[in-house]
């Protein structure tokens, strides 16, 4: 999408621009990979780190800000509160090795994750990063199901929208941020909190 398309506001998405799960999947397929490519996908998929998370019944994929910020700590956060549970095991898209020279490869692996995950779970205090085009697929009908997300909430609606207005994301905003599976939160004990109601 073009840097100077703006975005609608949160809740004034029009529905003709929310991709059709088909479009989404047929983005996925577009992507060419060579045959080294394919071999290192390959490799991830039966690798050590996706056979231990078939061992689990809970396996919670862990989505939003990475780095070292404080949004990739409250994620990581998230992540070890999940992980601690028994029966369940968290996983990142970063706990599999894949480089930056590798981003061709991240969609294809994202995919795979979400298709073994139980539960997905969002969490967002803005629209201003690279995981921003996971958006995409977590919108699809057949993972919307298992998303949950856990979304930071301002204290004023200009700065809910300077931290949410994204053209990339709107189109996926009106359903991923609104219903039962989006639980707000506005400091890290109420995050907490919402991350105990997480099934």
């Amino acid at each position: 999408m073009d840097d100077d398309v703006s975005s609608p506001e949160v809740g004034n998405t029009d529905r003709a621009d929310i991709p059709t799960e088909a479009e989404i999947m047929s983005g996925i397929a577009d992507v060419r990979l060579s045959p080294s490519d394919h071999q290192r996908i390959k490799d991830l998929v039966n690798g050590e780190e996706m056979q231990h998370i078939k061992n689990y019944d809970r396996r919670y994929l862990i989505v939003g800000a990475g780095g070292k910020t404080g949004a990739a700590t409250r994620r990581m956060d998230v992540y070890d509160l999940l992980n601690d549970r028994d029966g369940a095991i968290s996983t990142r898209l970063e706990d599999f090795g894949l480089t930056p020279d590798e981003i061709e490869l991240w969609i294809r692996v994202f995919d795979i994750l979400c298709g073994r995950a139980t539960h997905i779970v969002g969490v967002f205090e803005d629209f201003d990063g690279g995981y921003v085009w996971e958006l995409g697929l977590l919108f699809a009908p057949s993972y919307r199901k298992k998303v949950w997300v856990l979304k930071q909430r301002y204290p004023d609606e200009q700065t809910e929208r300077d931290k949410f207005d994204n053209g990339m994301a709107a189109s996926h905003v009106e359903v991923l941020l609104t219903g039962d599976r989006c639980l707000e939160w506005c400091d890290e004990d109420e995050l907490y909190d919402a991350v105990s109601q997480l099934p």
